[in-house]
Order: structure tokens, then C-alpha cells, then sequence
């Protein structure tokens, strides 16, 4: 009774300071004194979609603080209107500070002489983007010299982040995007996380280059997948992925250690002419449609034990060929081993009960 009455007392003093109420609703939180560099907006609490909106960040308010060098601190935001990255001006790359110079050097002699830069980090987390962040690129480059941290947020249309190096470490996990997700042309200097992400209606990598070790474990890939002709310069993750439709990785190279370990494969999935510079494990993996290793090289140790193939992977003119059990098979040939069992446990039987019953012998 005393503990009870307890409860009921510090319930009554909770509800009378209005501590629920102060918790709860959704605020801008003030910026501290450090942020004068940085476009920070942080809401706290418990935020619908009419608090987001009042405060929201708008495309134009993002390319002006990037403009101007400042960083991107953002949590809890929306933000509106499309962010075209395109918009950013152009700088001489012998004017870019902290550029590395074998980046410089290579840009150079691939006669780019002028990219947008963006040289602060962008911090982005529990945020959605209604519309499209893109960098309408062709034969530009776009350099983002800070770190880049983008967390549990929502891109509601395309993100399109080709033609962009990145410098320092990029994180994009536990991320959604709606619709298409382009990384053409791409490139990392430093660590990659795209762990526990989903694309949308198509993903596409072709030809971006991962000088760092790069992790897309438990990624989702709901659309087609193009990693065609991707370099991975160290490890790459790819454990427990999920591609649910066709999938490509025609023409990497893979110089670390690769790991699709458990990833699953609804339809089929392409690596022809791929490099295997070192080990790689399909352990466990869930095959349902073609494999194709046709003219793929491994140079290293392979796994592809204790998976489940639909069909048999193809190694046409490749330097390895593999037999796999099919998983149809595999459960064909255990049923037939355990009806051969219960046949000859039967006749075995049959033969005992005979043995100790004989038929009567017959004169005449």
C-alpha cells in the first residue's frame, strides 16, 4: 500500500510541472556557440509532420551555406524543394585546398581543370528530403573534402550522387531511398558504410572506385542492382544482402578480400569477366535464378559451401568451375535415402518374421 501510494504521489508532482509536456513536444533546439560555421538545425522531441514543415530546411538555404563553406549539421529535419549540386560554382583544381595530389594529378590528366567543391562535412541524421539531391553531372567533378555522416534518414524521390570524390569517410547506413540511388562514377578515398540500407527501384555503382574498405552488409536492393565494372581496392562487404531483383557486378575487380556470405539472390545475378584478387565467400549464400561466372578469374580461396543454388552456376571459361548441390536435389535425395532406408528396414523385417515363422513343409 505504502509503495502504491508512492507512485500515485510522484505521478501527481510529474503531471503538475508539466515535465510530459516539456519532454514530449517537438522544439528547435538553439544552435551552440561552435555552430556559427555550420548550417545546424536540430528538432528534438516528439515532431509530426505540420512541426517539420515549420521549420523545414529548404534546397536553397543547403546550397547557400555550402556556397559559403559553411558545414551541414541536421537532425530530425525535412527538407524541401529539390538540392541540385550542379548549382555549386566551379573552382580551378590547383585552387582547391586539401586536395590530394595524385586526385589532382588524375583529374588533370583525365582534362578536368575545374570542379564544384563542397569543403565542409555534411552531417545529416533522422531527416527526410521530399524531393531530389542530385549533382547533374557529366563531365564535372564535384569534391567534397569533409567527412560525410548521412543516418537514418529518408530520401522520398532520387538521390544521385555520381561524379563525386569523397575524401574523407562516407557513411550512408540504416538509409531509405524511395526511388533510384546513382553512384556513377563515384569515388572513395576512405572507409564506406552502406550497411543496412535500402534502395529503391534502381541502384546503380557502374564504375566508381573504393580506395578504402567498403561494407554493404544487410543492404537491400529492391530494384536492379549495377555494380558493373566497380573497383574495390581492400575489403568488401557485402554479408546477409538482399537483392530482389536482376543483379550485376560484371567486370570488378576485387584486390581485397570479399564477403557475401548468406547474402540472398531472388533473381539471377551477373559477374562475368569479375577478378578475385583474393579470397571470397558465397557461404551460405541463397541463389533462386542464374549465377553466371563466365570469364571471371579468383586468384585467391573461394567458399561456396552450405548454399542453396536453383541451378548450377555457370564458369564458362573461367579458371575455377564448381559443383554445387542444387537445393530441389538436395531434398530430393534425402527423401530418396530415407525411403531406401525404410525399404530395407522393411525387407530386413520381413526377413526376420520369416525367418522365425517358417511355411510347413509340404509331402506330396
Amino acid at each position: 500500500m505504502v509503495n502504491k501510494m508512492l507512485w500515485v504521489g510522484l505521478l501527481w508532482l510529474v503531471l503538475m510541472s508539466g515535465w510530459p509536456s516539456n519532454v514530449w513536444a517537438c522544439s528547435l533546439l538553439e544552435p551552440p556557440a561552435q555552430a556559427s560555421h555550420m548550417l545546424w538545425v536540430h528538432l528534438e522531441g516528439l515532431c509530426f509532420s505540420a512541426d517539420q514543415r515549420e521549420w523545414a530546411v529548404s534546397g536553397a538555404d543547403i546550397l547557400a551555406a555550402l556556397e559559403s563553406g559553411k558545414s551541414l549539421d541536421l537532425q530530425g529535419a525535412l527538407i524541401v524543394d529539390d538540392v541540385m549540386l550542379d548549382q555549386l560554382p566551379l573552382q580551378p583544381l590547383a585552387e582547391i585546398p586539401l586536395l590530394p595530389p595524385h586526385l589532382q594529378a588524375a583529374a588533370q590528366r583525365g582534362g578536368v581543370e575545374n570542379a564544384r567543391v563542397i569543403s565542409g562535412s555534411i552531417t545529416i541524421r533522422d531527416s527526410q528530403f521530399e524531393k531530389v539531391l542530385a549533382t547533374n553531372l557529366v563531365n564535372e567533378v564535384l569534391v567534397i573534402l569533409g567527412d560525410v555522416h548521412i543516418s537514418s534518414t529518408t530520401f522520398m524521390q532520387s538521390v544521385d550522387f555520381s561524379k563525386i570524390i569523397f575524401v574523407k569517410p562516407f557513411v550512408f547506413s540504416h538509409v531509405k531511398v524511395e526511388h533510384e540511388g546513382f553512384f556513377i562514377g563515384a569515388q572513395f578515398e576512405d572507409k564506406v558504410d552502406f550497411s543496412h540500407t535500402y534502395f529503391g527501384t534502381h541502384a546503380r555503382f557502374h564504375k566508381a572506385k573504393f580506395q578504402g574498405p567498403v561494407s554493404f552488409a544487410e543492404a537491400e536492393f529492391k530494384g536492379v542492382a549495377e555494380f558493373l565494372e566497380v573497383t574495390f581496392e581492400q575489403e568488401a562487404n557485402f554479408s546477409q544482402a538482399n537483392f530482389l531483383s536482376g543483379t550485376g557486378f560484371s567486370g570488378s575487380v576485387y584486390q581485397g578480400p570479399v564477403d557475401f556470405s548468406g547474402v540472398r539472390i531472388k533473381q539471377e545475378i551477373y559477374f562475368r569477366f569479375a577478378e578475385f584478387r583474393n579470397r571470397v565467400s558465397f557461404r551460405g549464400g541463397q541463389f533462386r535464378s542464374v549465377v553466371d561466372f563466365s570469364n571471371s578469374r579468383f586468384e585467391g580461396e573461394y567458399d561456396f559451401s552450405e548454399g542453396e543454388f536453383a541451378i548450377q552456376p555457370q564458369f564458362t571459361d573461367s579458371n575455377i568451375s564448381v559443383e554445387v548441390p542444387l537445393s530441389g536435389q538436395s531434398k530430393i535425395n534425402q527423401t530418396g535415402q530415407w525411403v531406401l532406408l525404410g525399404g530395407l528396414a522393411l525387407l530386413i523385417g520381413l526377413y526376420l518374421w520369416i525367418s522365425k515363422n517358417p511355411s510347413p513343409t509340404r509331402i506330396g
